[in-house]
């Protein structure tokens, strides 16, 4: 049994090590198609500001430059706005896999459309994987956890089902609460807001209509921590809630049954007295 839980803790790490690998070679990929790119559409955009700059007088080039640099954001394409650097493109990939594409940022090139094709292909299905690997061990060490504290000492099976169910929606809970906060501490944002775009990373709706403008490495590593911490956390919760709807309606369904039958077998009876 030892043996057996160690191998199944290596797998399972060693999926996630693949997992991690396959964002980061994915990232370089994306990286070296759409910075190129980017680099162009600035050297264009830099280019064409100085033609057009270049019979003014330079006493009035600071006044204009602004508002030409907000025409050039408002109306440029994704390539111009964001930059293509690591951290940010390694969200992109995880984004991509997670299949929350929340739109901010997304491949403009046909080398790196095609590339995403490719790459969602092999990613999404190996993160469903790990996801499920390490949603099942999450439940499993929640479990060991109520064992090691005697929660569930003198309880019956679904009585211990019931209270893992619990404990499972009190951490997931609390990660979307602590990351609801740290939203609200870095973005500025409402609580409300870092909430709604919690629940909506999480649960992978991913609407587009907000999305943080930090920049700086540590919080994309923090980003990319909670992401992946509150889909496992929040897949478990859904996970078993669908088992209990599952049962729900297996219960529905066999009540329905046992009414046609009866009143098919009441139904027959009659019409065999009645003859």
């Amino acid at each position: 049994m030892r043996c057996s839980i160690n191998g199944k803790a290596i797998a399972a790490f060693a999926t996630f090590c693949t997992v991690l690998v396959y964002l980061a070679v994915g990232a370089a990929i994306f990286q070296a198609i759409e910075e190129s790119h980017e680099n162009e559409q600035r050297q264009n955009y830099e280019q064409q500001l100085h033609e057009l700059l270049k019979d003014v007088d330079e006493n009035f080039h600071a006044e204009l430059k602004a508002p030409c640099h907000m025409v050039e954001v408002l109306e440029a394409k994704p390539n111009v706005t964001n930059t293509w650097t690591f951290a940010p493109t390694v969200i992109f990939c995880l984004t991509v896999v997670t299949t929350i594409g929340y739109g901010y940022m997304y491949p403009v090139t046909d080398e790196g459309r095609g590339f995403c094709i490719f790459f969602a292909l092999i990613g999404i299905p190996l993160f469903m994987a790990c996801l499920a690997v390490y949603a099942q061990h999450t439940a499993n060490l929640i479990r060991c956890i109520m064992k090691k504290l005697g929660l569930t000492h003198g309880l019956g099976d679904a009585q211990t089902e019931r209270m893992q169910q619990w404990i499972t929606m009190a951490f997931c809970l609390t990660v979307i609460l602590t990351f609801s906060i740290y939203l609200c501490i870095m973005e500025g944002w409402s609580f409300i807001d870092s909430l709604y775009f919690t629940f909506v990373s999480f649960t992978t709706i991913g609407f587009g209509d907000l999305y943080p403008s930090s920049t700086s490495t540590d919080f994309h590593i923090i980003f990319i921590f909670f992401l992946i911490l509150g889909l496992i956390s929040l897949g478990t919760v859904i996970e078993a809630q669908t088992d209990n709807f599952g049962r729900l309606l297996s219960t529905i369904s066999s009540s329905c049954d046992c009414l046609c039958k009866g009143r098919c077998f009441g139904g027959g009876q009659r019409e065999q007295a009645e003859a």
